[in-house]
């Protein structure tokens, strides 16, 4: 049998660790294609489900602090704080009883909200009773998770500056407007920060 013979009958070993290369140069490139989509998948996915965390959140805390109110049962509290050398400020006021978690309340009725922070939740506290003693009226609502942090800013009409407290026990009015800010961890990226206006007393 000649040697023309022979190749025209079978591979050569040449022939088949190219073909065998190339087969995983392919793969490679397939699959490598296929975890870059896969990862830029999950990342939008993450990224638009803090989106909706944050414009929910957003949603609310608007709804309710722009009609707050401060009185001498209830008076607009605003204390900064900080958890782990991070902000976790604390909200408390009035509003009206209308809003989510208190449909048990008249539409004319106060109620009492607080904000708060608590390791990576944000919490909303309703007391639909501000005068009773025991915590039965109290309920809790997480506003968001893989809160890494926030912040409220109160803007005082009277000597027109930012403050970062609020002691409505030791003044009668409301402050004018608040500048949220809610920091959201992300997974493989960096901390998202989104920031809210809110103007008081405005609807």
């Amino acid at each position: 049998m000649s040697c023309q013979q022979a190749r025209e009958q079978g591979f050569t070993l040449i022939e088949i660790l190219l073909a065998v290369s190339l087969v995983a140069m392919m793969a490679t490139l397939v699959f490598g294609s296929l975890y870059l989509t896969t990862s830029v998948i999950d990342s939008a996915r993450s990224s638009s489900a803090n989106e909706q965390i944050v414009r929910s959140t957003f949603r609310v805390m608007t709804d309710e602090l722009s009609v707050g109110e401060s009185n001498e049962a209830g008076p607009w509290i605003g204390i900064n704080g900080q958890q782990d050398g991070l902000p976790a400020d604390s909200v408390a006021f009035l509003t009206m009883g209308q809003f989510r978690g208190t449909e048990s309340a008249k539409d004319t009725e106060l109620v009492r909200i607080v904000y708060t922070r608590e390791g990576d939740r944000l919490l909303r506290f309703v007391r639909r009773n501000l005068y009773g003693l025991t915590d039965e009226s109290v309920e809790l609502v997480e506003l968001a998770n893989k809160v890494k942090g926030f912040n409220v800013r109160y803007y005082d009409s009277k000597s027109k500056l930012w403050v970062d407290e609020w002691d409505g026990r030791a003044r009668s009015d409301s402050p004018k407007a608040l500048l949220i800010e809610l920091t959201l961890l992300q997974e493989k990226a960096e901390p998202l920060t989104v920031r809210q206006w809110v103007s008081v007393g405005a609807s």
